[in-house]
């Protein structure tokens, strides 16, 4: 998870960068101490989380938020404020926040909700990156595998799709429809947090959707508010990605889409199945061979 500072001094800055070192996935991306650094600081590294004061020197961080939400930028901000005022904090919930701590006492509360927003580990998380490794797949992606995804618009009706794997702290979409992106943080990637739940997930407005309400993908670009997806698992049983569909309008699947997508991912299963390597000792076994 990738996390922007703002605030003004350095002091709490350190101590802010301390308190995130705690937990080794959440990167300290950019800090800023003023207005006009903030915003080039956020517009440039496209953070999951913006950490805040409301009071920088010069200039406001109300306007930080009000200008990155004009920008398409959807990271969730959380405020730390040594004042409370009631219409302060109706002003920033206008643009998105997603919780207001008091900077003297409750900074240790920040930790734990970025802690809530990561996606889990599941105990075979070496295991499922160990099948990852195996994939003999082109950095940028496949035809094959974008192909999948145009496929997946036609069937749903969605506006986007992809088929992605969990790569370590990176989800790598390998193949897309009406998305511009080909990787993205493991901890924005709505198909980390879903993937290990079993069968097609459908959410069919993220605006009421306490998962999903205040993402990055929700409040920011592509403003997702219809999401789908089928978890993409090797016959090894290794849970390693999704092909999921969305679009910028709620709406539902009918039965035969959903079940339509289901065979879509066994095509995708199928395609990554014959991008698995040879294990080693097999090559070893064969090289052995060889030398008789």
């Amino acid at each position: 998870m990738n996390v922007v500072i703002v605030e003004g001094s350095i002091t709490v800055r350190a101590q802010l960068q301390a308190l995130l070192a705690r937990e080794r996935r959440i990167g300290v991306v950019g800090e800023a101490a003023c207005e006009i650094s903030a915003i080039e600081t956020i517009a440039r590294t496209q953070p999951d989380v913006v950490v805040m004061d409301l009071a920088l020197q010069p200039g406001s961080g109300l306007r930080v938020l009000r200008a990155i939400r004009q920008l398409g930028i959807g990271a969730r901000a959380i405020v730390l404020s040594n004042s409370y005022y009631e219409d302060m904090r109706r002003a920033c919930a206008e643009h998105g926040i997603s919780g207001f701590f008091d900077k003297s006492t409750q900074t240790g509360e920040v930790l734990t909700l970025l802690q809530g927003w990561l996606p889990p580990l599941r105990a075979d998380e070496p295991a499922r990156q160990a099948a990852v490794d195996a994939l003999d797949l082109p950095p940028r992606g496949h035809s094959a595998f974008d192909e999948l995804a145009d496929l997946a618009c036609d069937i749903s009706g969605g506006a986007m799709a992809a088929v992605g794997l969990v790569d370590g702290e990176q989800l790598r979409l390998i193949g897309t429809s009406g998305l511009p992106l080909r990787t993205m943080p493991r901890a924005r990637g709505l198909c980390a947090h879903v993937m290990h739940h079993g069968g097609l997930q459908e959410v069919p407005d993220t605006w009421h959707d306490s998962r999903f309400l205040d993402h990055p993908l929700v409040q920011g670009a592509p403003y997702v508010r219809f999401y789908a997806s089928v978890p993409l698992s090797l016959s090894t049983g290794e849970v390693i990605g999704s092909l999921c569909v969305m679009d910028r309008l709620p709406r539902r699947l009918r039965e035969r889409q959903r079940e339509s997508l289901v065979t879509l991912s066994r095509c995708a299963i199928n395609e990554l199945e014959a991008c698995r390597r040879e294990p080693r000792h097999i090559d070893q076994a064969i090289s052995a061979a060889m030398t008789l």
